[in-house]
């Protein structure tokens, strides 16, 4: 071994210097030759795909070129995701405030004298549940009018139904902002605020109604719509069975809705649970009838949770009548000055796309021209002297006739007319929200559709019986249509009130 080791060291003296140069040297080139190679391959794969001009790269050129390549696309990897966005949804204008008065004076109108509450109050509790999601100028549209027909603000309760937890209670929300609620104004008008815990669809609301009516010892009780607008019929003549006409010749909208309730309660009177106005854009209920059958069902989060409901309370036996009180009408917009519905001198009852004031079609609007004339005539009366009841009626029909044509803001478009309140809290996108319901309709459609075996709400011409709930196969095929397309869900159960009930099999 040593004579071996000392006939390497003159070998290793002479070349090790050059040995360990070529070591260093071979380490310094081999990366960026190493990216020149797998450049030159890149470049020569995507030739056929786009075809770049530029210099030659050296090895650092190529290595970061390699870099910013592996930053775009990843090599052997997916493709970057692409966002493709939605077209912009249309924007209404701006809302203005509909309630000019109320604004400056900062108290509540004058109620019409021949439509004021009775003093001292009835014997009965009569609390009016309004439930508020969104559109503040409809709700305030609503809670008005039964104001002006007679209903003690004291008796109205607006169930603030807008998941913003107390953001409406403290002012953080603004007018654009869709779920925004003036807490002040409605105080002004002395009605009350119950605010649920957190955002509820309309089966969870109506629980939240009974829980309420529980909580506060209520067996009877009444509600409506928000999109809704009401009058004491001021031209009734004829003899109800509900009222004194001999000593009163007048009956409003509330007095109307009490003398029904004692009628109902009557001692020779069947056990009943609902009673209907107009459908159900305002109706009284008979609590324990309800939680009798077991409350809404809360799989059904919105249309069709009502048929459900109707029907199981006709199966188990409950009488659910109807018959007017005054007039209502299912809406879509407000009046630009709801002032109008308390008389006030110069607030006059007009709405945004009033087809009077369109474009004239004389198929669609034979009598524009003497509509267009009577609505001038009024309008120096109304500055002197206020609305009259024949006029404000002919306008809430117009109103509702828009909603139901689904010309202008439709039945299905009210509910997202505001679209600010970005950054807000508890900000939601309204198109969004909207498409959220939707959904969610939909899904609710396919519970009742399996629930009882049919597409739509006409099980009582079928046959179907409360005993069936859940028992029945499909009457459709699904490979070809879900539960909540197709079948009887065609039928139209959201316009005239005469016939929901029809519609239903009940009345």
């Amino acid at each position: 071994m040593r004579s071996l080791s000392k006939r390497l060291m003159p070998v290793f003296g002479r070349w090790g210097p050059v040995l360990l140069a070529v070591i260093v040297v071979y380490y310094l080139i081999r990366a960026p030759i190493s990216l020149a190679v797998s450049s030159s391959r890149l470049n020569h794969n995507d030739g056929n795909r786009q075809n770049v001009q530029g210099p030659a790269l050296g090895p650092a050129g190529a290595a970061q070129d390699i870099r910013d390549q592996n930053a775009q696309q990843p090599i052997g990897g997916p493709r970057p995701y692409q966002k493709h966005y939605k077209p912009a949804p249309p924007r209404y204008p701006a809302l203005d405030d509909h309630f000019p008065w109320l604004t400056k004076s900062k108290v509540a109108p004058p109620v019409p004298e021949h439509h004021l509450p009775p003093s001292p109050h009835v014997d009965e509790a009569t609390p009016l549940l309004i439930g508020f999601t969104s559109n503040w100028p409809l709700l305030l549209q609503c809670v008005s009018s039964y104001i002006a027909a007679g209903w003690p603000p004291s008796d109205i309760y607006v169930i603030e139904n807008t998941g913003t937890f107390s953001s409406n209670q403290r002012g953080e929300l603004s007018l654009q902002n869709p779920f925004f609620l003036n807490h002040t104004a409605l105080h002004q008008l002395g009605v009350n605020i119950i605010m649920t815990p957190t955002l509820l669809s309309f089966a969870q609301l109506h629980n939240f109604y009974l829980h309420t009516a529980l909580m506060r010892q209520w067996r009877f009780f009444f509600w409506a719509h928000s999109d809704s607008i009401v009058f004491s019929d001021e031209d009734v003549r004829r003899k109800d069975r509900d009222h004194d006409w001999d000593h009163d010749p007048f009956a409003t909208l509330y007095e109307r809705s009490i003398g029904l309730m004692r009628y109902l309660n009557g001692p020779e009177m069947p056990p009943w649970a609902t009673h209907f106005f107009a459908y159900d854009l305002f109706t009284l209920v008979n609590r324990d009838a309800y939680l009798d059958v077991g409350a809404w069902d809360t799989h059904i989060p919105y249309y069709a949770a009502d048929c459900d409901m109707y029907l199981r309370l006709h199966w188990a036996g409950y009488w659910q009548p109807q018959s007017e009180a005054g007039l209502v009408f299912d809406v879509g917009v407000p009046m630009k000055d709801i002032g109008a519905l308390f008389r006030l001198p110069g607030s006059h009852a007009g709405f945004a796309g009033d087809p009077v004031f369109r474009p004239a079609d004389e198929k669609a609007q034979p009598h524009r021209e003497a509509e267009l004339k009577r609505e001038q005539d009024m309008w120096s009366w109304v500055e002197k002297e206020g609305e009259a009841f024949q006029h404000l009626v002919e306008v809430a029909e117009r109103m509702q006739n828009v909603k139901w044509a689904g010309n202008g803001l439709s039945k299905a478009t009210w509910q997202g007319r505001q679209t600010g309140g970005q950054g807000e809290p508890y900000y939601r996108d309204g198109p969004g929200f909207s498409a959220g319901i939707e959904e969610l309709t939909n899904a609710g459609r396919r519970v009742f559709a399996e629930k009882w075996g049919h597409r739509g709400c006409n099980l009582l011409e079928l046959g179907i019986e409360g005993k069936d709930e859940w028992k029945l196969e499909r009457d459709w095929d699904m490979t070809k249509e879900g539960g909540h397309e197709g079948g009887d869900w065609g039928k139209d159960w959201s316009k005239n009130p005469s016939r929901q009930l029809a519609n239903l099999g009940i009345a």
